[in-house]
């Protein structure tokens, strides 16, 4: 999650108006003339790149005599929303152009996902790389997933989607241990309040590290504070930085305190994996070069094939991507369900009656067809994004309708078809039961759509086409799980009053931070 404190009321006042010293005032210092200089290279700088096409619409331009682009930057990182909404609203099938936290990008209707959606000319690591910052010390991170190499996608893909088959009960057996631990039932069954995020943070950490490092590490109270708070850290880390104009990033992180906690944040991970990716190695020497273990640092190991990669980082990221998309979503869920508690009753009923008869196995989880729809459903209230499917151009783009990406332009497509009234019925209400009357619905068509997994124009909860989120099936199951036992071990309820926001940065969209809760324990009709 975003650190909901970046403002851009920490900006300093001379990026809110370009004031060049001139060069005729006798009071001028050399030092003022070296700021000069050096504020005229930024000018150079920003006004070098990608020259997009004059004829889309720009939503959000400079003014005529504006060098900087701070003022549209805040402009689009306060109100990217409505911004949007309001352009596809009244040109439902015309790109725009924006100038975002990320740059200036064109924005694309959902009805051209399907043609960018396997273009390998749109790339989506060099885009992470570029927008989070992956040449960066603290973005590490970032720049490990972007590799050409594709390590971190393929052990995703691969190894983890493989893996699913036989990590279901461990997974459910780590979230019951993981529950006890940070969500303690009151002894005289009153109920608690509690910040939501706040706990379901350190669980959804706790069962992701079960899959990637195995018992020896997923309990390590050390790991899990740095994978929650690199997850904070990073992404925080990344918004704040991206408000500075790029010719100054590589200087201004050295200085910004979220940059410096990120730094901080790896410094600490390879502290605690160097050791154990040693000893590991060392092991696996000793027996010949045969694994003793079956988990990431394995997998990661195979499928380096002895080409350089940064095993600690490899291991931080994929905790960081695990756990921001992971909980996010759960808080959603848990969320709307307190907003919509009449369907509470059916989804406790419907996991006794699919545990009852399966036990926790993978098959069970695609059973419960309704907790399925019901989470489809938050994802498509609040995505991760107001406009998934970023890409970076390697080269330059036409699509079919002419609209022109320049090569190193940024591109993305619009998720607003996800709260169109003309693609879902009563766009604007949450109903649990939408997608589960789809699979319903004989003839329609749509069984394998409406399922949590799947991806479409109309719905880019999981992005779309081959850099869909390659951990999703993951992320499903684990979800799952973790919601069996948020409902049938505790009672939830929002405090009177209560009205939680969506958070809303850029592109970006996530649960509200601040958002406190109510619970208390209940007796679960069957063994967890």
């Amino acid at each position: 999650m975003a650190n909901p404190s970046a403002t851009p009321s920490s900006i300093p006042s001379w990026m809110e108006r370009l004031d060049i010293i001139s060069i005729t005032d006798p009071s001028a210092t050399p030092f003022s003339y070296l700021v000069t200089a050096f504020l005229l290279a930024v000018v150079v700088y920003s006004l070098q790149g990608p020259r997009f096409p004059k004829n889309i619409k720009h939503l959000n331009p400079k003014g005529p005599l504006e060098f900087s682009d701070t003022r549209p930057k805040k402009e689009f990182v306060h109100g990217s929303r409505p911004m949007l909404a309001n352009w596809f609203k009244a040109n439902p099938n015309k790109p725009c152009r924006v100038i975002s936290d990320f740059g200036e990008a064109i924005v694309l209707p959902p009805r051209m996902a399907n043609e960018i959606k396997n273009d390998d000319r749109l790339s989506f690591t060099r885009w992470t790389y570029k927008a989070f910052h992956g040449h960066l010390p603290g973005f590490e991170g970032f720049g490990e997933v972007s590799r050409e190499s594709h390590i971190v996608q393929e052990v995703i893909m691969r190894d983890l989607t493989k893996y699913l088959n036989k990590v279901t009960e461990p997974l459910a057996q780590e979230t019951s241990m993981a529950m006890e631990a940070i969500l303690p039932k009151a002894a005289n069954g009153e109920w608690s309040t509690i910040n939501l995020r706040s706990k379901i943070l350190p669980i959804v950490a706790r069962i992701s590290s079960r899959v990637f490092l195995g018992e020896e590490l997923c309990r390590n109270v050390e790991w899990l504070k740095v994978t929650q708070q690199y997850t904070i850290d990073g992404f925080g880390a990344a918004e704040d930085l991206r408000l500075w104009p790029a010719a100054l990033r590589p200087i201004v992180h050295w200085f910004l305190p979220s940059c410096q906690r990120a730094r901080a944040d790896v410094r600490v991970a390879r502290s605690i994996l160097d050791p154990v990716l040693k000893k590991r190695r060392q092991e696996k020497a000793a027996n010949g070069g045969k694994a003793q273990h079956d988990d990431a640092i394995e997998w990661f190991e195979r499928t380096a094939k002895g080409e350089y990669y940064d095993p600690a980082v490899a291991q931080l990221v994929l905790s960081l991507v695990a756990i921001h998309t992971t909980s996010d979503l759960t808080c959603q869920v848990m969320t709307n369900l307190m907003q919509n508690p009449e369907f509470i009753g059916p989804l406790r009923e419907e996991m006794i009656r699919v545990l009852s008869e399966g036990g926790w196995k993978k098959t069970s989880l695609y059973n419960m067809k309704l907790l399925d729809s019901v989470i489809k459903e938050s994802q498509r209230v609040k995505p991760i994004g107001v406009a998934s499917m970023r890409r970076y151009a390697e080269k330059d783009v036409t699509l079919s309708d002419g609209t022109f990406i320049p090569k190193g332009g940024f591109v993305a497509v619009s998720a607003h078809d996800m709260w169109n009234s003309e693609v879902y019925e009563q766009a604007d209400k949450w109903d649990g039961r939408r997608f589960l009357r789809m699979r319903e619905t004989p003839g329609a068509g749509k069984e394998n759509a409406a399922q949590l997994v799947s991806t479409a124009p109309e719905h880019l909860g999981f992005g779309h086409g081959q850099h869909a989120c390659p951990g999703r099936f993951f992320a499903a199951n684990e979800i799952k799980i973790a919601l069996v036992h948020l409902l049938l071990n505790y009672e939830w309820r929002l405090p009177e009053g209560s009205d939680p926001k969506i958070r809303t940065f850029g592109f970006s969209m996530g649960v509200d931070p601040s958002l406190k809760v109510e619970y208390k324990g209940r007796q679960p009709e069957i063994e967890l």
